[in-house]
């Protein structure tokens, strides 16, 4: 039996580290604790804090200290943040675990498409084979999102702590046969080396590579301004397939099929730009989210809107494998993961300030919501010409 390579190790390891079995009674668990409903908020938002703060200087260190060393120091802070949300009782205990999950998040951003770019073997056609292996571990993603709430769903039979326990035990556990995975990943050539450069001189050359190339300008404009909010997408169309008047069962259900599909699509997008041409797939790509959003705010019907939630949710990250396989090719493998890690960094000021404000907005109407964040993602796309990106 052939061994694995990198590529097919982290698209199995992001499929093992996703696999949340408690995601649909997180806010239970944290209630059986004596959390309130701000606190619960709360913690959610020290998690994304800490991946800000932490996303540069992890990326710095992955280009320091190496990919696969950065890659097991996120598993490990997962695994150890996992095994402390089975014991914590109090406020602070979870902001403390809410902490150690952000870094470990952080650790994991900038270095795991550097790690599967840099692994992919020399003198062969790269931008291809990346394009092919972040849709595997896209599509591992969104497999693991499809899977922990059903299986998840089935364990928790009653709404106990005993029942609480056993799926953030079960958590845990796959998150720990992540890490074993990640042991064995191999070191791509050239690591070693890197890990004399002082961290200050990998982060100028990191951010000097964004200021002075003009095409990852573009890309870096082009990945913040066409960012397609999975998160504001998961919790509005909870309150807008109960004003459509679709079942509980369908809200699951829609979450499960769009995972399913978004697992495929991913899978496959590859194949996008074979059949009609880099530049077109990516137009494609970039612009399909943000006419699903329109198409879903104009929605009316239970099955328009149970359907086109579940379209738009699945093209949601049809860009990612795209746009990562072009930048890489433009980024020095010294400075990789830095880079990335910027770029994540800005997208998520972006993303973070765009959801206050769609949020704001869903207030006064959801469908408006809708059709807005499509329409801002589509004059985005237009005005950054993402058409003369290749």
């Amino acid at each position: 039996m052939p061994a694995l390579n990198n590529a097919t190790k982290i698209a199995l390891l992001t499929f093992f580290s996703n696999l949340y079995f408690y995601n649909h009674i997180g806010t239970l668990y944290f209630q059986s604790r004596g959390l309130n409903l701000l606190q619960v908020s709360s913690v959610t938002s020290i998690i994304v804090a800490s991946v800000f703060l932490a996303e540069v200087p992890t990326g710095v260190l992955a280009d320091r200290i190496g990919r696969k060393g950065s890659v097991i120091m996120a598993l490990l802070l997962q695994t150890l943040g996992e095994v402390l949300f089975l014991f914590a009782e109090s406020y602070a205990a979870f902001v403390m675990i809410a902490i150690i999950a952000g870094v470990g998040f952080a650790f994991a951003s900038g270095a795991t498409e550097a790690l599967v770019y840099d692994s992919l073997p020399p003198g062969t056609d790269r931008e291809a084979g990346m394009k092919r292996a972040m849709g595997n571990v896209g599509s591992a993603y969104y497999l693991a999102f499809f899977t922990a709430p059903l299986v998840g769903g089935l364990l928790v039979t009653e709404l106990t702590l005993s029942k609480y326990l056993l799926v953030i035990a079960l958590t845990a556990c796959s998150v720990l046969v992540a890490l074993l995975i990640a042991l064995t990943l191999d070191e791509p050539p050239g690591d070693a080396a890197q890990s004399r450069e002082h961290p200050l001189t990998i982060l100028r050359a990191g951010l000097g590579d964004l200021i002075r190339r003009p095409v990852l300008r573009h890309i870096l404009l082009l990945t913040v301004f066409t960012s397609t909010f999975h998160g504001v997408l998961v919790s509005l169309y909870q309150p807008y397939f109960v004003e459509a008047g679709l079942s509980p069962f369908l809200i699951g259900a829609g979450l499960s099929a769009g995972g399913l599909l978004a697992a495929v699509a991913q899978r496959y997008i590859y194949r996008l730009p074979q059949l009609v041409g880099n530049r077109a797939g990516l137009v494609m790509a970039v612009l399909l989210p943000g006419i699903g959003y329109i198409l879903l705010g104009l929605a009316t019907g239970m099955l328009p809107v149970f359907l086109l939630f579940v379209l738009t949710h699945a093209a949601l990250d049809l860009k990612k494998p795209l746009l990562s396989a072009y930048q890489n090719q433009h980024l020095d493998s010294q400075t990789r993961a830095t880079a990335l890690s910027l770029i994540n960094m800005l997208a998520s000021i972006y993303v973070a300030v765009m959801s206050l404000v769609y949020g704001a907005l869903a207030d006064h109407s959801l469908s408006l919501t809708f059709v807005v964040m499509g329409a801002v993602m589509i004059v985005a796309a237009r005005l950054l010409r993402v058409d003369k990106l290749y």
